[in-house]
């Protein structure tokens, strides 16, 4: 039955309730005990509380008056914050918790859902998944038929850079430290270093509170799976040099396998107006990975105003790959083919640039030497060596090229370097030939001493990269 009254705005539900038991049609009812539901927020009213602080006052409101057999009393609780709630044993609880004054008393609002796990019972008795969270709160409830308790924790998920293992570690609240995070991993401190944020891939303070950071996921990483990163500010003119180079230089350490754009984003660098400069000749595209120049420690930038102003961008003709970089209109083409390798990890030795079908052997030749107008130019990066090595590993296949002299300890290096795994790890890995037989192959044997094994003489060499004892 629907009634519909006029009540101050400080009447208590309790009392509406009391008012209510006046009706002939509520007294003929077996129902004693009633409670209040709010059909549009999806709450049981607290029966103490007034009108004007449970509903606005501006609009019209249909409450439903429901029996309290179908309710039950939930009982959310984050860090030193508890709420007890009465819900309709019907609701699911993603419905219950998606409530801002819930959130709020909580002091959950400024914490992402996604960052955030259920965990039924006052110990870590019970993680609840999203199917489990979809499910209605009577599916939890216990024979007594007490207040159910979920704990709201923290979900921190951390990956092991190397084997790309995942942990998850629950913590009751955000006011720890990223050292204290280090040790719930129970990783060796011989073998493990560091903690980067997996938002910018910056190596993290062990001081450095969690409540600080806008991250909830962490890559746990090995010292050679760093590099340090050096950032030569602009000096600020002044009317007496100071000469304090400190003040004037970043000095930070990520992942190798950050990007430009990750320092970009960490020192909040405005691309638009600000660019990061290497070796005073080229800035590379944020796409760029830092293990491209971790070959020199730090990797040194200076920070630019502007941009240099010619746009290159050279193919890799053997796999299509494209990297782009800026640079000034004096550049030479051998210092072209120089960044080019190194950025895709290639022996310079082999490569030579092209334009225009034009195969570009005079290295001195400067950009400003082929088009003095020019904004943007392509090039083709192409082998010129005989031979090649194949070499597949999982389920990608690297080609490089090679010479008579290259050792199996050559190729496997030059690998890695394509596959971004630390050159550093070479001792983990070795060579099989893939000839008729499969055949290991020394570290210290030549591509000529190897090219024996294969009857056909093939202009590329098939190998398998594998790791030792696999």
């Amino acid at each position: 039955t629907e009634q519909i009254s006029l009540f101050h705005p400080t009447t208590k539900w309790q009392q509406i309730d009391q008012w209510l038991k006046h009706f002939t049609q509520l007294i003929d009812s077996p129902v004693n005990k009633i409670a209040f539901f709010d059909k549009q927020q999806k709450t049981i009213l607290d029966e103490n509380q007034s009108i004007s602080l449970t509903i606005e006052q501006t609009k019209s409101t249909i409450i439903d008056s429901i029996t309290r057999d179908s309710t039950t009393n939930v009982i959310f609780s984050y860090e030193n914050n508890s709420v007890l709630v009465c819900a309709l044993k019907s609701m699911r609880i993603c419905h219950v918790l998606n409530n801002e004054r819930l959130l709020r008393e909580l002091n959950l609002i400024d914490i992402s859902p996604n960052d955030c796990v259920l965990v039924l019972g006052e110990t870590n008795e019970r993680i609840l998944s999203q199917d489990d969270i979809r499910q209605s709160i009577g599916n939890y409830l216990n024979t007594d038929n007490e207040a159910i308790h979920f704990r709201i924790s923290i979900a921190i998920q951390i990956l092991k850079y190397d084997n790309q293992q995942l942990l998850q570690i629950l913590l009751p609240n955000r006011n720890t430290t990223i050292e204290h995070i280090f040790q719930l991993t129970q990783a060796s401190i011989d073998v493990y270093k560091y903690l980067a944020s997996n938002y910018s891939k910056k190596i993290l303070d062990f001081s450095e509170k969690l409540s600080n950071l806008i991250d909830t996921k962490f890559i746990l990483v090995k010292e050679h799976e760093t590099c340090l990163v050096l950032i030569k500010k602009p000096k600020v003119i002044q009317l007496i040099d100071l000469n304090d180079d400190e003040q004037n230089e970043i000095h930070q350490r990520f992942t190798i396998f950050a990007t430009i754009g990750d320092i970009y984003r960490e020192n909040q660098i405005d691309i638009d107006h600000q660019n990061l400069l290497y070796l005073e000749d080229f800035v590379p595209s944020t796409e760029t990975q830092l293990i491209c120049f971790s070959s020199v420690t730090p990797i040194r930038f200076t920070l630019i105003d502007g941009n240099l102003p010619i746009t290159v961008s050279i193919i890799n003709s053997q796999d299509n790959q494209l990297v782009k970089f800026h640079c000034a209109l004096t550049i030479t083409v051998k210092r072209l083919s120089a960044i080019a390798c190194q950025l895709f990890s290639l022996n310079n030795n082999y490569y030579r640039l092209m334009h225009m079908d034009c195969l570009l052997d005079d290295d001195e030749v400067s950009l400003d030497d082929i088009d003095s107008t020019m904004s943007q130019i392509q090039f083709q990066l192409i082998s010129i060596a005989s031979k090649n090595s194949s070499v597949r590993y999982d389920n990608q296949t690297i080609i490089l090229p090679c010479s008579d002299e290259t050792s199996a300890a050559t190729i496997i290096e030059e690998t890695l370097q394509k596959l971004r795994i630390s050159y550093l790890n070479c001792h983990m890995y070795e060579l099989i030939a893939l000839a008729d037989d499969r055949i290991t192959i020394e570290s210290d044997m030549s591509i000529e001493d190897i090219y024996e094994l294969f009857p056909a003489r093939p202009t590329t060499i098939p190998f398998e990269l594998v790791k030792k004892n696999e």
